[in-house]
């Protein structure tokens, strides 16, 4: 007796492995070409965030002025420690404007009278202020240990001491002086060159490494807390070579970012971020431009100097 198929059967169906390969490989490229997108939008959204931390600093700043009618120090030096990038830490720029900041439970935890490595400053310099980090770079976790004890929490936007080294030879030259110096107090009417033409804070990458001084915002020193462009010796651009930097607290890592230990005036760090191209420049008139790593050195170098046309 001849067998019948039954009237509901469906013949089956399923992929070949073939089929199945080529499913899969329109889903890698599918990947492959979407992965840059997001990641671009990603960093976008990063950028975004980083520009309006930079107006909020810029903001602090100018309420700071409206009140002492002047910008805060770059950094505070005892007597005896003026172009000392390592001993004596004491005041920073980013600590003065923490009050405008909203911060200002913060700054009533800060000890003037005593270096910001005492215990007595243990909150200010291990307190991470999201303000003053940059979504674009993670080098946030791994806190700066001057010596066994102190520690510093991390940052990515430092002051500008001008266009030469960290130096008060070089800030008593006009035409390398910037805005921010050490133990001293600009007022907006001295900078000659216009508030929309001169810095005031740049971007600056830190390092992962708990004995490298950048990007700190407690701590006063060269590429701690304070950028320059070294047209002393020779200007570096915006995202130049690290390898070129001169900081206190120095500890070069291969494919990041190298240095040179240098604890003399010639202490020096650069402009630099994470972004793809450039770096964020908050200038005195609290507006925020990014500026391309191929901008002329000149015109960077006018930049950074805020009476390179002479005294007002």
């Amino acid at each position: 007796m001849t067998g019948k198929v039954r009237g509901d059967a469906r013949p089956t169906t399923a992929f070949t492995m073939i089929e199945l390969l080529i499913v899969i490989g329109i889903i890698g490229i599918l990947i492959a070409i979407l992965l840059p997108a997001v990641q671009a939008a990603r960093e976008a959204m990063r950028r975004g965030q980083c520009l309006n931390r930079m107006r909020q600093i810029g903001l602090a700043l100018a309420n700071y002025h409206s009140a002492f009618n002047r910008l805060p120090a770059g950094s505070l030096r005892p007597e005896g420690y003026i172009d000392n990038g390592r001993d004596e830490p004491r005041g920073t720029w980013a600590i003065a404007i923490l009050p405008p900041m909203d911060l200002g439970s913060l700054f009533e935890s800060y000890d003037g009278s005593q270096p910001t490595t005492a215990e007595s400053n243990r909150t200010i310099r291990e307190t991470m202020v999201p303000s003053y980090l940059c979504p674009s770079d993670p080098n946030i976790t791994l806190m700066f240990q001057p010596f066994f004890g102190a520690q510093y929490s991390r940052s990515h936007y430092a002051a500008n001491y001008g266009s030469a080294s960290w130096g008060v030879e070089f800030w008593e030259e006009t035409q390398y002086r910037g805005v921010m110096g050490q133990n001293t107090r600009v007022k907006f009417s001295h900078i000659s060159d216009g508030l929309s033409n001169t810095v005031a804070v740049g971007e600056l990458r830190s390092q992962a490494d708990a004995s490298d001084n950048r990007g700190v915002w407690a701590f006063h020193a060269a590429g701690a807390s304070s950028i320059g462009l070294d047209c002393d010796v020779e200007c570096r651009g915006i995202n130049d070579n690290g390898s070129g930097d001169w900081v206190p607290y120095c500890v070069p890592i291969a494919n990041n970012l190298g240095c040179n230990f240098q604890n003399t005036a010639e202490s020096n760090a650069g402009p630099r971020s994470l972004h793809p191209g450039g770096a964020h420049l908050l200038h005195c008139d609290g507006s925020v431009h990014f500026n391309s790593a191929e901008m002329d050195l000149k015109l960077l170098a006018d930049l950074f100097t805020s009476m390179s046309g002479g005294s007002p």
